[in-house]
Parts: structure tokens; sequence; C-alpha cells
């Protein structure tokens, strides 16, 4: 991408960070080049992600990892959720299952990358609507309702939507190492930017996703 564009994606996300509320640090240099992943990969970690969600629901893991492998998605999970599959749910930590819920909005951010949301917003939580859009594992369906989609967001759109969430991390970050309160959760930030990181780097592996401010 060319560096005017860069520089006035710049601006508008500062723009938007200051109108939540935030600040900014006009020393964060630009995003890196795009190298975006294609829509079977993204369809592929969406799938995964959420039928894994719904350990955190109490879904049986046995039963998750045989819906995985009966839709041929093995090739999509990380080394982590790879390990997870071998677990019983009650050999799970807490903060394994913690993780798990959070991925929500790492999911629901893909689904913005794919246009089946219209919105991003950093001040909310995902949609109530979130789970009607999804494959219902406890009533036995099936993945079309992933395995459908046919493509991503124009990159523009995309890098716009990531530079946002890059710039308003930091802010959360600054806030929290500061002992301050940040307009926004951070939690959602977070994930939501590790999710649009991830879909612009295919070197990146999920478990291991660059998130520096």
């Amino acid at each position: 991408m060319q560096e005017e564009f860069q520089e006035q994606t710049k601006l508008l996300s500062e723009a938007q960070v200051i109108a939540l509320g935030g600040r900014i640090n006009d020393w964060l240099p630009y995003l890196d080049q795009p190298a975006l992943r294609d829509i079977e990969e993204v369809k592929g970690r969406m799938s995964v992600l959420n039928a894994l969600i719904n350990i955190s629901f109490e879904a049986p893991i046995a039963v998750i990892r045989e819906w995985i492998q009966r839709h041929g998605l093995e090739v999509f999970l990380s080394a982590e959720e790879e390990e997870l599959l071998t677990k019983d749910n009650d050999d799970l930590a807490q903060q394994e299952l913690i993780n798990l819920r959070w991925s929500l909005e790492s999911l629901w951010a893909m689904m913005w990358a794919t246009g089946m949301i219209d919105d991003l917003s950093p001040t909310e939580w995902v949609g109530d609507h979130m789970a009607s859009l999804l494959p219902n594992l406890e009533q036995g369906e099936d993945n079309q309702k992933l395995a459908q989609l046919q493509s991503l967001r124009p990159p523009e759109k995309l890098y716009q939507m990531l530079d946002f969430h890059y710039r308003l991390h930091w802010y959360c970050v600054d806030e929290r190492l500061h002992g301050r309160e940040a307009v926004v959760q951070e939690g959602i930030v977070y994930e939501r930017r590790k999710a649009l990181e991830w879909i612009f780097n295919r070197a990146a592996d999920w478990d291991d996703v660059e998130m520096s401010t």
C-alpha cells in the first residue's frame, strides 16, 4: 500500500480514537505491507474457533473433536488447539476456558472481515444475533453457514480496521500500565486486533500473532 494511503489511514484512526475519548501516540509506525490470507484459510480458522468456543460452554471435547474431524478442519487447528483437543473437559484449566470464551471477539472480527456483519464497534461486545449466524453444533448443524462465504472485504477496508485497532490497542495498554481505566475494554480490542493481524500475516501462527504496541 502506498505511503500516502497509510498516512491517511493513520490520521483517520487517530481521529477515531480521540472521538472515543482515548489518546494517541503520534510516533507509532505504519503497519507492515499486507500479505492477506485467502478466504479458505479465514473460513477454516472461523470454523475451528466456532467449534472450540463451544467447549467454554461445557460442550464435551470429544464431540467437538469429532465434529472438526468430520468436516475436515484439522488442518486449520493451531498446535495449542490440537493439544487442547487431546484433553478431557475436567482437565482444562480455568484460563484455557477463559481464553476460549474471549475467542468470541476474535471470531466476531472475522465475521466482519468476511462481510457477515456490518459494523465492528469497540464499545460493544459481540452481537446477540451472533449465534444465529454460525453453525449450531449442539443442534447437529453442519458447517454450511461458514463454508458458503465467498470473499473478504477489500484490502483497504481491512487495513483501515486493523490500523484503528492497532492504535486503539496502544491507548488501552498505556492506560493499564499507568493505572488508568480505558474508555473501551482492552480485551475486546486485543482479540479483534489479533484476528485482523492474523488475516494480514500469512506467516503468523494463531498461537503466536505479533501484538506489540
